[in-house]
């Protein structure tokens, strides 16, 4: 455990101490805050194109802080920088494992800073209360970094450098959308159903979401990262790395 609880700590310290991250953080409530200039355009609607778009732009920012792990983890074992872990019995699961809590350390800090930044700005802007639903459907995505780091995991022991990132945008982008296929075995199985924790339309209308839901969508999402990494480290475990 105390392997594992390395890698993470390196893995996200590593990323939280960069200055540029905080910076895209800023770029994101910038971008946020300009939905108030389309006031005219959304006919009159700006209060839910705020909520509308700094929904989608943390979506963006968790894909992205994925997307880190499909870079990260072939070039440190291109480098060989993970050698000496690497040569344990368990080495390779404990890697992969303290990759993924890492990673999902860091989504859920910067996801929760343009959350949080958002709200601050919907505040200020409209001088109302952020209401539960559109906290639960920031919360909701903020969790869903939990299966898409298990994703990102998985397809960076199994395609080559250059692929993963591909792949793994476009599996992600699809699991938004496999809900509306309704097959069980892709939809949730194979691949998550990441539109479980998608509520921008619920968050726009304020429909209510019960915490129940969100919990057990939370349990889910963990499951399916069980799943994904125990995946990955088999396949990994296979695998000859020089």
């Amino acid at each position: 455990m105390n392997e594992i609880f390395a890698i993470a700590g390196s893995t996200w310290r590593n990323v939280l101490r960069l200055k540029v991250v905080y910076f895209l953080v800023f770029c994101v409530w910038v971008l946020v805050a300009c939905a108030l200039n389309y006031d005219v355009l959304s006919l009159g609607l700006e209060k839910e194109l705020l909520i509308d778009a700094s929904l989608m732009l943390n979506t963006i920012t968790a894909v992205l802080i994925v997307l880190s792990l499909t870079f990260e983890i072939p070039k440190e074992l291109k480098d060989g920088v993970a050698s000496s872990m690497l040569s344990k019995p368990l080495g390779r699961t404990h890697y992969l494992i303290g990759k993924m809590l890492g990673n999902m350390v860091i989504g859920f800090v910067l996801c929760a800073l343009v959350a949080a930044g958002s709200f601050l700005i919907f505040r200020v802007s409209f001088n109302d209360t952020v209401g539960q639903t559109m906290l639960q459907s920031q919360v909701l995505v903020i969790l869903s970094v939990i299966p898409m780091s298990a994703l990102a995991v998985l397809f960076a022991v199994l395609l080559p450098e250059v692929v993963a990132p591909v792949v793994t945008v476009l599996v992600i982008w699809f699991s938004y959308s496999v809900g509306i296929l309704n097959i069980p075995v892709i939809c949730g199985g194979i691949l998550p159903d990441l539109e479980l924790f998608n509520f921008k339309a619920s968050a726009v209308y304020q429909t209510v979401i019960p915490w129940s839901y969100v919990v057990l969508v939370t349990l889910w999402g963990i499951c399916y990262a069980v799943f994904a990494a125990s995946l990955a480290s088999l396949i990994f475990s296979r695998k000859d790395i020089r």
